[in-house]
């Protein structure tokens, strides 16, 4: 699929969306929605304040509880965000969430420029928009270790038992590993709590401004 396309933006986006199931947005939601902060033109939501800390979603069901809202799960663009993220986790004593990365690791993923996809495959879902590989990404915060003492990502999971899930997903654990606030790799099926923003295509979708 992605080897014919145009533009990377697009196909990441098609591609990813060939594979999961995501809802459209409800107007009344969208008009209604709880913006609890806003930062560098960004409205943001929590899902803890509003749907409880004790409610969790896998990867795709947090997407799609910030979609209801026209709004998606964090993208992280710069590195005065990222440490906004860190500073919220600290004070709201989260133990983790989930972000909008994920690995390209689909049907159609398997174009030279992404591979090895551990490294090059990574991209915010919610824009199309690459992450570049680590060690050349300022704003990404990959820990230095993890389960398996490891730099991430380091797909722990999908190494060390056979049939398990590809760590497709990036979450930012504080201090799991005793390792601060970072960036991990995460199968997709385990739940979290959500950081959502809101997504101008989904706003115009609705006609909500």
């Amino acid at each position: 699929m992605i080897k014919g396309c145009f533009s990377i933006v697009l196909c990441l986006q098609v591609a990813l969306v060939a594979t999961q199931i995501f809802r459209l947005p409800e107007k009344s939601s969208c008009e209604t929605r709880k913006i609890h902060f806003t930062r560098q033109g960004k409205n943001y939501h929590l899902s803890w304040l509003e749907a409880g800390r004790n409610i969790e979603f896998t990867w795709e069901g947090a997407r799609n509880y910030c979609r209801k809202f026209c709004m998606d799960s964090i993208t992280i663009d710069s590195e005065q965000e990222n440490q906004m993220v860190k500073t919220i986790l600290r004070r709201e004593s989260i133990p983790y969430i989930w972000t909008g990365g994920h690995k390209c690791n689909f049907r159609g993923c398997e174009r030279e420029d992404l591979q090895p996809a551990i490294e090059n495959g990574w991209y915010w879902a919610p824009t199309g928009i690459r992450i570049r590989p680590p060690g050349q990404c300022q704003e990404c915060d990959w820990s230095n270790t993890g389960g398996l003492r490891e730099p991430q990502p380091d797909n722990r999971e999908f190494r060390s038992a056979t049939g398990s899930q590809d760590e497709a997903c990036i979450a930012i654990l504080n201090d799991f590993y005793q390792d601060g606030i970072r960036w991990h790799d995460v199968g997709c099926r385990h739940t979290k709590p959500v950081i959502c923003q809101d997504v101008e295509i989904l706003l115009n979708y609705v006609n909500v401004d």
